[in-house]
């Protein structure tokens, strides 16, 4: 009988692992928006973003200002504006 149980509870524990609810991430946009916001730059709202490589993006603001958020030397958050 307990091979049985044993058998059962084993897809039981591996479907209860499954079903954990995955880590929210918060969209590129949002963050984008947000690093702006605390480094002073001015930025209605994210009108688009372009992802030119890992860390690194191009950002136009709904209220026409276009910048450049990467990290840069010392894994600093950098910002320049286009």
């Amino acid at each position: 009988m307990r091979p049985i149980l044993l058998y059962t509870a084993i897809p039981l524990f591996a479907l209860a692992a499954s079903a954990q609810p995955a880590q929210k991430s918060v969209p590129v946009p949002e963050d984008l928006l947000a690093v702006l916001t605390l480094r002073g730059k001015p930025c209605g709202s994210i009108a688009s973003s372009e992802r030119k490589a890992e860390s690194d993006y191009l950002v136009t603001c709904s209220d026409g200002h276009k910048y450049r958020v990467f990290i840069g030397p010392g894994d600093r958050v950098v910002i320049e504006e286009k």
